[in-house]
């Protein structure tokens, strides 16, 4: 039977080895179409209960998988320089493409009453014409003695202090997530740099990006491996049948 075989693989050769090219060539075309998904995958039917009661609170209360949080955690944020940078930083990220918006100390507001019209207007806590640490320790006082922000923006009894960066979604499920995240990442480590704070990103955006790109470049080594062992594997199994086919001849 192998002998037959061997036989008929090199009488025919030239025509299984066209056969080879062209299967290859097609595989290879369809294989360029495959997109990595940047949705999320659905764990639970659609029809479940708890899917369907997800749904609904979504639609109530909105979604946070956009949100990406930069962290930091010293007792030196309101002295002058840091603060600045800290500002900078915010400013930074919110000019970053596809950020709808950047929630954070330096853009806090407080209400006060109008006497004469007995309304609420707003205004910034810390103004950009704030040029002294008197100043800036007047807008802390302020800042601080208002309990809305405290365990939403900072915390006092460990200094942690957070900047939350909302993310336009439709961009998170493309690949241009990436692009922004990067972006990100860069304007965080350059505060690092000039402040020597340590700072710490989080959030769904961040993990899903993650871990998407290294699935991406894992498959790409994972297809390169396939694809040698596979071409070791044939020309191993060709050699042996070369080699059988001589001798049976001999």
């Amino acid at each position: 039977m192998w002998q037959r075989l061997g036989a008929w693989v090199i009488k025919n050769r030239l025509v299984l080895l066209i056969a080879l090219v062209i299967s290859t060539g097609v595989m290879g075309y369809f294989a360029s179409k495959v997109k990595l998904s940047y949705e999320f995958s659905k764990a639970i039917p659609t029809d479940n209960p708890k899917y369907i009661a997800y749904q609904a609170f979504k639609q109530k209360f909105g979604d946070d998988g956009n949100l990406l949080v930069v962290g930091v955690q010293t007792d030196k944020l309101f002295t002058l320089d840091v603060f600045k940078a800290y500002v900078q930083l915010q400013q930074t990220l919110k000019k970053v493409s596809d950020v709808e918006d950047v929630l954070g100390i330096p853009s806090a507001i407080n209400l006060q009453k109008d006497i004469l019209t007995e309304e609420l207007t707003s205004y910034k806590i810390f103004t950009d014409t704030i040029a002294s640490q008197e100043t800036l320790n007047e807008a802390k006082n302020t800042f601080l003695s208002l309990p809305f922000y405290q365990s939403l923006l900072y915390n006092p009894a460990t200094n942690a202090y957070l900047m939350g960066v909302r993310i336009n979604k439709d961009t998170l499920n493309s690949p241009k997530r990436t692009q922004i995240v990067a972006a990100i990442t860069k304007a965080v480590n350059e505060f690092t740099a000039k402040t020597t704070i340590e700072t710490h990103l989080s959030g769904l955006p961040l993990i899903r990006t993650v871990v998407a790109d290294k699935i991406q470049q894992e498959m790409k080594y994972f297809l390169l491996g396939s694809l040698l062992l596979s071409a070791l594997i044939l020309l191993l199994f060709l050699e042996a049948l070369a080699l059988h086919c001589f001798r049976l001849r001999l």
